[in-house]
């Protein structure tokens, strides 16, 4: 099915009824037929026998719009029942009350200057973690980097364009050399522990093994199933060997380094704290990866049973259909029922 969403800038909470579009051409067809059946006119005398009707173009011309505005009608009312929404807020307070909580932990260590993805890596995950952002409005998301020590670079905030600014700032400048994935992945639960919101996740992204820091991945797992965070682990860079930026005698080149990704510990991680491990061997992949985690995510407000009851259907359309339906039961069957 064509994405309604992106289509029209709208989701929806009942999104099978949507299937019944498919029934549109038939129901056109069949007012079509009807229409060709019936004798159009201005009735001027009561005489069963004699008769007599003057054709009117005009009157013609109105039935067929009023044929247009049924299928319109139709159309409108199946949008209603699938039950629209829109993701967007303008004023970046929670929708509906049930904004995300969300983390970004991001390796800065040496190895995500790797250019296997374009740029490189860092450069890369930055710009699809900030078209990741630019898609949530309402949710608090705040950015921990780390190498071989962990560093909050923004708290969680609302205020996006103050993440966003902080983002692209961030180099890994100053930090320990290493990997400590066990170690920003804890820092991210330790900001996140004992928040009341229902709805807590965290996107670890990484290049790399842990060799570093005295909190293992595992346990750091462990402590943010402990607090219902779910760590959705995102594997960055291609597979086999991946080119690092060197420097020679002769200038800037580069040198072929094997890529080496922990994908068994980030898969556990992420099993273990009900989310998923993804894969990004590319810019474009990883582009994917963080669409898909965003689906995930408003997936799972939609299938919140208090979110559904808070949402109603826009007045707008409710108004449109009243409006259009009072219209055409005035029109069809009052003004042209004589005539059919």
């Amino acid at each position: 099915m064509i994405d309604l969403v992106l289509l029209l800038g709208y989701d929806f909470l009942a999104p099978n009824w949507l299937y019944l579009l498919i029934l549109t051409p038939f129901i056109g067809i069949f007012l079509y037929q009807r229409e060709n059946r019936i004798s159009l006119g201005f009735k001027y005398t009561q005489s069963s026998i004699f008769q007599q009707k003057t054709e009117s173009k005009f009157v013609r011309g109105f039935r067929w719009i009023l044929l247009f505005l049924k299928i319109i009608t139709f159309i409108l009312l199946v949008f209603s029942i699938s039950r629209p929404f829109s993701w967007v807020n303008t004023d970046n307070s929670p929708k509906y009350g049930n904004g995300i909580e969300i983390l970004f932990v991001l390796d800065v260590s040496e190895s995500m200057q790797a250019m296997d993805l374009k740029p490189n890596r860092i450069t890369a995950a930055k710009k699809v973690i900030e078209s990741f952002v630019n898609s949530r409005n309402g949710d608090r998301i705040g950015l921990i980097t780390y190498a071989g020590e962990a560093y909050t670079v923004c708290p969680r905030t609302a205020d996006h364009d103050l993440l966003l600014s902080q983002l692209r700032k961030s180099n890994g400048e100053g930090l320990v050399p290493g990997t400590a994935i066990g170690i920003g992945l804890g820092t991210a639960v330790a900001q996140l522990k004992g928040d009341s919101t229902e709805s807590k996740a965290i996107i670890l992204l990484t290049d790399g093994t842990n060799n570093s820091g005295e909190l293992s991945p595992e346990d750091a797992a462990g402590l943010a199933k402990g607090e219902k965070i779910r760590v959705y682990t995102i594997g960055v860079g291609t597979n086999g060997l991946a080119p690092m930026p060197n420097n020679t005698p002769f200038g800037m080149g580069s040198v072929f380094t094997p890529v080496e990704i922990d994908e068994t510990v980030l898969k556990n991680i992420a099993s273990l704290t009900d989310a998923k491990y993804f894969r990004a061997t590319n810019t474009e992949s990883l582009q994917s990866v963080l669409t898909e985690i965003d689906k995930i995510e408003k997936k799972r407000i939609k299938d919140s049973g208090s979110v559904n009851a808070a949402i109603p259907i826009p007045r707008e359309l409710l108004l449109t259909l009243l409006i259009l339906g009072i219209f055409l039961l005035i029109s069809d069957l009052i003004l042209f029922k004589g005539y059919e």
